[in-house]
């Protein structure tokens, strides 16, 4: 991983967990600077970073603060639905409706940044917390990036796989998020009519590296759907 984003992960983890509080003032950048062995430019690339997330803010002539709590809802979206499900103690259940490799069309080759024709995983999997759907899943992710993905790790978690196993580091996503009309295929797994509206979440994601790894729309139940962020104004 690039030095600063790994000092970047570091200092947001430091956040998250509570060792940095809000409005505590964060060590200088010589004092990261001897910590973390680099130099002070590679500690204000990573806190840069921080400040653009609305993390950090800093003071002129004072140093760089603490801004804010993290909020752990709003990461949860990069750890996936199972690391979610378990840290809110629901009982989650997942029914695979497509598994295959797929060529990539012109479309999708433009979202995940590859060439046309390249070969994908598609995978539609519906989730179920408590046996009630709570939302249906459509995936692309390229088979040279995700290697090795088997119905196993469907079943299972996809981003456990993709860390654990891959040892890839996911790193942030883009979501665009609207309300439409269940089609029939989102009906019929989430167990509403085709009047009836859904939240559907268009998703890239991008590892440490830069590459995208997935292209994903879920269509979410709008009774159980619940999206924590942030704004920044830069």
């Amino acid at each position: 991983m690039v030095k600063y984003l790994e000092i970047y992960q570091t200092i947001r983890t430091r956040i998250a967990d509570g060792a940095y509080k809000c409005n505590d003032k964060l060590p200088d950048g010589k004092s990261f600077a001897r910590e973390f062995e680099c130099s002070e430019l590679t500690i204000k690339k990573a806190l840069d970073i921080l400040v653009k997330e609305g993390f950090v803010v800093r003071k002129r002539g004072v140093g760089s603060f603490v801004k804010r709590p993290l909020s752990k809802d709003g990461t949860k979206n990069l750890y996936g639905t199972k690391y979610k499900a378990e840290s809110e103690g629901w009982n989650l259940n997942t029914h695979i409706v497509n598994y295959s490799v797929e060529p990539a069309t012109a479309f999708l080759a433009e979202k995940l940044n590859c060439e046309d024709s390249d070969m994908l995983y598609h995978v539609i999997r519906a989730r179920y917390i408590d046996d009630e759907p709570i939302a249906i899943e459509d995936i692309y992710m390229p088979i040279d990036i995700v290697t090795g993905l088997s119905k196993k790790h469907i079943e299972n978690s996809i981003y456990e796989y993709i860390t654990q196993v891959l040892q890839l580091k996911i790193h942030s996503s883009m979501i665009e998020v609207t309300i439409t009309d269940a089609e029939e295929n989102d009906a019929k797994h989430l167990g509403l009519s085709k009047e009836d509206k859904i939240v559907n979440v268009e998703q890239v994601a991008y590892l440490d590296n830069g590459d995208i790894f997935e292209y994903s729309n879920v269509k979410h139940v709008c009774e159980k759907y619940r999206l924590s962020t942030s704004f920044v104004r830069m």
